[in-house]
C-alpha cells in the first residue's frame, strides 16, 4: 500500500500541462474533423482550454487538501486500519 501526503504545487502544475497537452491534441483534433476550418478549430481549442486549465488547476488544489482516501504518511503501516 503507497503512503501519500499532500502533493506539492510544482507536481500539480506539472500534472495540468501533461494532461492538458494531451487533451488538447485531441480536442484540436475532433475540432478539426469536425469543422474542417482552421479558424474555428484555432478558437475551439484556445478557449476551451484556458478554462479547463484553470478548472483543472483548482480541482487538483481542492482534492488535494481533502483527507478521504489519503494515508496519513506519519503513521505505520500498523496503525493504518
Amino acid at each position: 500500500m503507497a503512503i501519500r501526503g499532500m502533493e506539492n504545487i510544482k507536481r500539480t502544475i506539472a500534472k495540468t500541462i501533461i494532461y492538458r497537452g494531451s487533451t488538447t491534441a485531441l480536442l484540436f483534433a475532433l475540432s478539426w474533423i469536425l469543422t474542417n476550418d482552421v479558424y474555428e478549430t484555432s478558437l475551439i481549442t484556445v478557449l476551451f482550454n484556458v478554462i479547463a486549465t484553470a478548472i483543472y488547476f483548482f480541482h487538483e488544489r481542492f482534492w488535494s487538501k481533502v483527507n478521504w482516501g489519503v494515508i496519513n504518511p506519519t503513521k505505520t503501516s500498523n496503525q493504518i486500519r
